[in-house]
Parts: structure tokens; sequence; C-alpha cells
């Protein structure tokens, strides 16, 4: 299973989020390579705030059918074959009748028992208000190497009690759970408002932009793209060494925080007409990290920290290197540090940490009042600092 996408198509930037009653979908695709032909059945489940099961049954949260089957596609032309497989909620079969979050479990040939996936969307009511900023002035520095997320809530028409033990607000930076921010206790109360500040939960590490590559053509080479090479019988792409840029001058580069967007040029539609590269990645480092491992990140690994995405060093090339199987288009990756065990990765050890980066900072709030049997989602904001947006 390769290319797992969830988004809503209909707003920018394409978040797995919809409005409760509203008229967007949430657009569920993946690929199938192994070459077979099968029968894919969905599954919706209400959660949780920490995405743990909720205590609603079925009929309390969807209207209609809580499961179906996937419409799906052949690729065509391509070295290497696959099924395309998609899936649009709510549709004419059920509709989400509360907020909060989704998983939708797939399976293959109705083995209910072993789902092949899981992705995960949200349902968002819009009952507060948010006032949301990120700033390069921490309290542990002054424009230097962390962001600090500042967050108010106000709510003139909407009622919460308690909100240090009804509310949580979770921040993530760049789509990322690995190291997001889970708050409860407000900083501060005032009339119909709470705010979170001052917190040192939410003073992030800064990163740096992530690298960009394009494969939308086997013809024309993009910058970061040393060779395309076809090697029977799929293509081989080997991309520039990166290198350490810690402690290195801050360098701005336009990126998409992380995405990827599949992308045939001359095609009028990708999702069947791609196809897919081995993509080789390397990191030059002249030893090995003994106490700690290398990964790529963004949403080409799905930011997991796993053997997917975990780099191997190699003493001949003194570089780290990975080979991950990617669709034509254009990517956004980063590197990750970790000690091993540890489930937090930093990046600011390979790529460097600079205040000015254009992160994306996505701040959900749930309010689960007392005698409920769910977190509601009832607000989310995305906050870009340094930036335009």
């Amino acid at each position: 299973i390769r290319s797992i996408q969830i988004q809503n198509l209909q707003r920018s930037p394409y978040l797995p989020i919809i409005e409760l009653n509203g008229s967007d979908n949430i657009t569920l695709s993946f690929d199938d390579l192994s070459g077979d032909l099968y029968t894919y059945y969905y599954k919706i489940i209400h959660c949780n705030a920490d995405w743990t099961k909720s205590l609603l049954s079925e009929s309390q949260y969807i209207e209609g059918y809580t499961g179906g089957y996937l419409d799906y596609e052949s690729s065509m032309n391509t070295y290497f074959p696959y099924y395309h497989y998609s899936l649009e909620f709510p549709n004419d079969d059920a509709n989400c009748t509360v907020s909060g979050n989704y998983v939708i479990l797939i399976f293959r040939d109705n083995d209910t028992d072993n789902p092949v996936l899981t992705a995960c969307f949200s349902v968002v009511e819009n009952l507060v208000e948010l006032d949301c900023s990120v700033s390069g002035a921490t309290d542990i520095d002054y424009q230097k190497s962390h962001q600090q997320v500042s967050v108010t809530i106000n709510y003139p028409e909407y009622d919460i009690n308690q909100a240090e033990n009804t509310l949580k607000v979770i921040v993530q930076q760049n789509r990322r759970r690995d190291n997001q921010a889970v708050l409860t206790a407000p900083s501060f109360y005032q009339r119909n408002s709470v705010n979170y500040k001052l917190n040192k939960k939410l003073i992030f590490d800064a990163g740096s932009p992530y690298y960009s590559f394009d494969v939308s053509s086997v013809r024309i080479l993009d910058r970061r793209v040393k060779d395309i090479t076809y090697y029977r019988p799929y293509y081989h792409v080997t991309l520039f060494t990166d290198r350490m840029n810690a402690g290195k001058s801050y360098q701005y580069s336009e990126d998409v925080n992380g995405r990827y967007v599949v992308n045939v040029q001359g095609s009028s539609d990708p999702d069947v007409d791609g196809d897919y590269f081995f993509t080789h990645f390397s990191l030059e480092t002249d030893d090995p990290y003994l106490a700690a491992n290398i990964y790529i990140m963004g949403d080409l690994t799905n930011n997991r920290m796993d053997e997917t995405s975990r780099m191997t060093y190699n003493f001949e090339t003194k570089c780290y290197e990975k080979t991950l199987l990617l669709k034509q288009g254009g990517y956004n990756y980063t590197y990750a540090y970790a000690l091993i065990g540890d489930t937090v990765g930093n990046t600011g050890v390979i790529v460097g940490n600079y205040w000015q980066t254009k992160n994306e900072y996505l701040i959900y709030v749930y309010h689960h009042p007392f005698g409920s049997l769910y977190d509601k989602l009832i607000g989310y904001t995305v906050v870009y600092p340094n930036s335009n947006f």
C-alpha cells in the first residue's frame, strides 16, 4: 500500500478536516502495488481527542451506514502496475452527526480482523473563536532557534465550565504527532475567554525549511535530482547528497511544510498515470550516531519514525542512506534525529533550528462537557509564522 492521502480538497491547505453539516468532503486515496485486484471495504469509527475509541455507539455518530466499498481504477501505461482506490466521505450512504475525531479502517476482502491501513480525519463545529500567534521571541531565547505559540479561546456564545477539566488543546507543528503539545489547564482566565500563553509546552524547535524535489517528468531533471535512470523493469531516482546544516546560517527556500503532490507533466489524470520510482536519499556525515537513529520525515513517510523511514549508515560512502518507493510528483522532506528508544524526533541536530522558518502550526480545541460520552471538536485554526498567509 503506497501514496496514502486523506484531504479536504475543497479548502487550502488540504487538511483532513471538514465542518459538521457542511458541504465539504474528505477524500481518501491509496495505491495497491501487489499486482492483484482486491475488494476494499471501509469502516468509520468515532474517537476521542487522543484517538482512542469513544463511548458513542455507531448510531450516535453516523447517519446511514458506517461502512462500504471503495472505488478503484487501474494504472495506465506504467512500468509499475497498481490499482488506485479512493473514497469520498460523507457520501450518499452516510454522514457524520457529531464533531470530533474519526478513523477510517480499510479492510481487504472483508477481513475485518486485519486492517491494511488506518486513516484519520476530524469534524469540527465552530463554536469558539481562536486568536493564535507564533513568535520567535520565546521564554528561552530571542529570535534564535525556537518559536513560541500563543493560543486564546474566546467563547462569547458558548458555555464552558471548568476549562481546566473539560478543555484539551492540541498544537501540531507541520502535522507531526511525535512532538505535538497537549494542553489542559489554561494559563489565564477571563470572562468568556481562556488563554495559553507563556507555556513552555508551546515552545517548539524552529527547524529549517524542508528539502524539495520534483520527479513529475523523466526527461527534465529538477535541480535536486542527480539522475533518473531506467533499470529494467523500474525507474530509479538518485537525489543529490544532503549535508549537515546545523550551525550554519539560515537559508530561505520555498516549501510546503512537508507535503507532497502526485503530478505527471502532460497528464490530466496523474492518479493512474503516475509511475513509481525507487528514490535514493543520502545524508553525508563522517561518522554514524551510535546511540541514535536518523529518519526521513514528511508526508512521504507519514511522519512516522519506524523501519519504513529509518536510514542506514554506509561506511564506504560515509552517508546515511534510504530508498523509498515514491509516486511521480513533487515532494518535501527533512531529517530527524532520535535517540534509540525515543519517540520524539529532533530535526535541528541535522538541519538546524532557525526562528525565521515558516512552519505550519495546527491548533485543535476539544471540549468534553460533564456527562458527555465524547470529545467535541469545537474549533481549529492554522497559523504560519514569518509568512504573509
